[in-house]
């Protein structure tokens, strides 16, 4: 009864043409229409067709039609010819094959399939599945481990960069003093040969006046010192030892120059916790060891380090004073020339001490009048710094754009400006030059400190930008203030933080180590280090310098 009210509600469709229909065809199983049951029936006619309501519709299996007899159906299939077959077949040409029921086989076959299907969906799937899962999980397990190793890779690369820096740095200062001993050799014989020729000059004219006199007592007393003149060394032995290399296959690299020798192995030993060499030699805890009250410039403004434990300063005058650590004045230098406080100081490899006539645009040493350097016309100098290979770094301004000019032996052989695409380094409104302060580190960067635009800007000797600096990697409340910058030993990049009274210490490659905040370095005005490793930061209000230490 319920079928039958199920059914009643179905709205069954014709398969022949889609219209609403409630004739079904058991022998075909086929839905039909009125109009087209005559149309089936007459396009298989030679088929028998069962013919009822919907409602009474049989499911049943469809046999086919004989292909030897036409209008019967084929009910069993020949097991030796593999075809379905009538009962006239079975005692026609395939009389005594063996058959089998096709209803019976279709039902055999139909398990089978559902067999397959189960063992697909039940068993491959799943197993597929899991092994695309922990194949997925493999992947992502080998990415990471070979992105480990490339992290590792390039924390290498730093380390041999800077082995190969520190080797080579120290191989240049072994030529470097084998230079100037040689050179000091040749200039003093030089001196000695200049000397004794002035007198080897003197002597003969002396001589020609007694070889004019008649007088026998002046012939006679004279002295010959000829035999002095001739004891002179004529020849000097300059010792410039080869630069031994020597490669060893598959292990490294061996250089030797005279006493010094180095060699680099290819050794890979990774620590577990993988951390900058230059952190090694920081201290927990940074510390004042010496505060320095400077009441003789009020204000005080520039402050230039001056061997281990000097410095020179100056205030707004135009004058120059060399201290100790202990605050004890150790000299003076005067420039009468100057009418205004210098723009900045600093110290040459020689020990020099150089500065800016603002006014007149000059760079001038020891308060000579000469200028140091040329500076091209319409510009003016207000920052200036030394390298070590004895070239002087100088920030200019000409109102609109500002740049870094390099000299060397008073050549302008670079200008820094703009990056490696043409755009403007100095990026951000410059209200004044002096917001630009530079400084050249081991490696040869240019390591630049923009004020205004908060943020470090560090240049390879080529020109190309290598690294910017923003400060957020500090996580300091206040915004990035930076001002004086300078490099130490280590290659390690020092930033004075006005903006949040401390100073920030980067290594060479532009990664944040670690902040100075326990100081108290309220508006620092200039930045400079010893040749002990120590910093010496000017205070501009209080007019105090606070010797640091923050090295083992």
């Amino acid at each position: 009864m319920a079928d039958s009210k199920l059914w009643a509600q179905e709205v069954i469709i014709c398969d022949l043409c889609d219209k609403p229909t409630q004739q079904f065809c058991n022998s075909c199983q086929i839905n039909l229409c009125v109009e087209c049951v005559h149309k089936h029936v007459d396009k298989l006619q030679p088929l028998s067709h069962e013919i009822v309501c919907s409602k009474n519709r049989n499911t049943q299996c469809v046999l086919p039609e004989c292909k030897i007899h036409p209008g019967r159906r084929c009910e069993v299939q020949c097991q030796q010819c593999q075809i379905p077959i009538c009962v006239r077949c079975c005692i026609g040409t395939h009389k005594n094959h063996d058959a089998v029921e096709l209803v019976e086989l279709f039902e055999i076959k139909k398990q089978e399939l559902q067999n397959f299907t189960d063992e697909i969906e039940k068993k491959l799937i799943p197993k597929y599945n899991k092994t695309d899962a922990d194949l997925q999980e493999k992947l992502t397990e080998t990415t990471a481990k070979f992105n480990k190793m490339e992290e590792e890779k390039e924390v290498l690369r730093k380390r041999w960069h800077q082995e190969v820096d520190t080797i080579f740095d120290k191989l240049g200062s072994s030529i470097s003093l084998m230079k100037e001993s040689n050179l000091e050799s040749i200039k003093t014989q030089q001196k000695t040969i200049k000397d004794t020729t002035q007198d080897m000059v003197q002597t003969v004219q002396h001589n020609k006046l007694v070889l004019k006199t008649n007088r026998t007592s002046d012939v006679i007393e004279h002295k010959s010192n000829l035999n002095q003149f001739s004891n002179i060394i004529t020849n000097i032995d300059i010792f410039t030892p080869p630069v031994l290399v020597d490669t060893i296959k598959g292990n490294g690299l061996s250089i030797e120059i005279g006493e010094y020798k180095a060699e680099l192995t290819y050794k890979i030993n990774l620590p577990v916790d993988v951390s900058y060499p230059s952190t090694k030699e920081l201290l927990q805890l940074a510390k004042v060891i010496a505060v320095i009250s400077c009441t003789l410039y009020q204000p005080l403004y520039e402050v230039a380090c001056w061997g281990k434990n000097e410095a020179w300063i100056c205030g707004n005058s135009n004058t120059f004073t060399r201290i100790d650590i202990n605050g004890k004045i150790n000299g003076h230098i005067g420039d009468t020339s100057l009418h205004s406080a210098p723009h900045d100081i600093a110290v040459t490899v020689h020990g020099d001490l150089i500065y800016i006539d603002g006014r007149k645009g000059k760079m001038k040493t020891r308060g000579h009048d000469d200028s140091l350097v040329s500076i091209p016309q319409d510009w003016i100098p207000y920052r200036l710094c030394c390298s070590k290979s004895g070239d002087i770094l100088i920030c200019v301004s000409n109102g609109l754009e500002k740049k870094i000019i390099r000299y060397h032996e008073k050549k302008i052989t670079q200008e820094i400006h703009k990056d490696e695409n043409g755009k403007p380094i100095f990026e951000g409104k410059i209200s004044h030059a002096l917001c630009i302060h530079a400084v050249e580190n081991n490696n040869g960067d240019v390591c630049i400190s923009n004020d205004n635009a908060g943020v470090i800007i560090v240049v390879r000797l080529a020109g190309k930008v290598r690294f910017r600096y923003d400060g957020k990697p500090a996580k300091m409340n206040k915004k990035f203030r930076p001002r004086n910058i300078v490099t130490d030993s280590l290659g390690q990049i020092i930033v004075a933080d006005n903006g949040n009274s401390c100073l920030h210490i980067l290594d060479q490659d532009g990664q944040f180590i670690k902040c100075v905040d326990n100081c108290e370095l309220d508006n620092v005005h200039a930045l400079s280090v010893d040749d002990e490793g120590r910093l010496w930061a000017e205070l501009f209000k209080p007019g105090i310098i606070k010797v640091i230490q923050y090295l083992e």
